[in-house]
């Protein structure tokens, strides 16, 4: 056979390459669940957080990480050295007009005419007793106590001993290790349709052969950045039956299962995606 011949027996013949492309197009069009994967934790679903009270500086942790509290266990306490000497102060102040006072009563008997320095020193002395019970509140509140029963989820103590905090900043939480759940960081890039009650596993890290079966419970309505820099929806999810592995704070991967669709749409859904965004159409 001449070398055209052989090159014109290798080629598929025009039946043949209809049958392939409609192959594919059936295997296009055959149904499958959407998946995603995604990094998780487990946490805790009732949890608190604890803020700080006051402007102040940590002076003490009173407790551990992950240290099992009961409801109103000092938890950490802020420096008093402030206050305290503004308490003083005030203490003198409401002496020293308490005694312009009475000295003021004094020589209204006398001298009428005195009479009214008196509204003016009594206004002085009602603002000083104002300010110092003020002080005084905020003294009381330099030990934060647990609002709840739980386990205190936060960082390394030392990161926290002399660092300046502001009223309302995050200091820790307050969890119960007896209801975790799934806190899914989904990225934008690879996001699918996702209802609550949709299915979810979780591979954790440590126990990569126990998977955690789950639903969404909930999902985030805007994308905000993860603490990896990743722009991400989060997502809560159930945990099925509660293991004894679910502790708090393990991490690994969740794969998520949405609707099904088409092979093909599944195949081409990112590229359409990407070529939509470039083409603004």
């Amino acid at each position: 056979l001449t070398h055209r011949q052989r090159l014109g027996r290798r080629r598929p013949s025009r039946r043949q390459v209809l049958l392939t492309l409609l192959l594919l197009g059936g295997l296009l069009l055959v149904p499958v669940r959407q998946t995603a994967l995604a990094p998780a934790q487990i946490v805790s679903r009732q949890a608190q957080i604890v803020t700080s009270p006051i402007d102040g500086v940590v002076a003490q942790v009173l407790v551990r990480p992950n240290q099992p509290v009961d409801a109103d266990t000092p938890l950490f306490t802020l420096d008093e050295t402030t206050l305290r000497s503004r308490a003083d102060v005030l203490g003198k102040e409401v002496a020293v007009a308490d005694a312009e006072l009475l000295a003021a009563s004094q020589r209204a008997f006398d001298n009428p005419q005195s009479k009214g320095e008196l509204t003016l020193l009594q206004s002085r002395v009602q603002q000083r007793r104002a300010e110092l019970a003020a002080v005084q509140a905020q003294l009381k509140r330099t030990q934060v106590l647990a609002p709840r029963g739980g386990v205190a989820v936060f960082s390394d103590p030392n990161d926290w001993l002399g660092k300046p905090v502001s009223t309302g900043e995050r200091i820790m939480h307050v969890a119960d290790p007896a209801q975790p759940a799934m806190q899914i960081q989904l990225a934008v890039a690879d996001a699918i349709a996702l209802e609550p009650g949709a299915e979810v596993t979780l591979f954790l890290t440590a126990y990569p052969l126990s998977p955690l079966k789950g639903k969404i419970l909930e999902t985030s309505y805007q994308a905000r950045p993860s603490d990896d820099g990743v722009v991400a929806y989060r997502l809560l999810a159930s945990i099925e039956e509660q293991p004894a592995h679910a502790r708090l704070g393990l991490h690994g991967t969740a794969k998520l299962y949405g609707d099904r669709v088409m092979l093909g749409y599944y195949l081409l859904r990112r590229p359409l995606a990407t070529m939509r965004a470039w083409s603004r159409w």
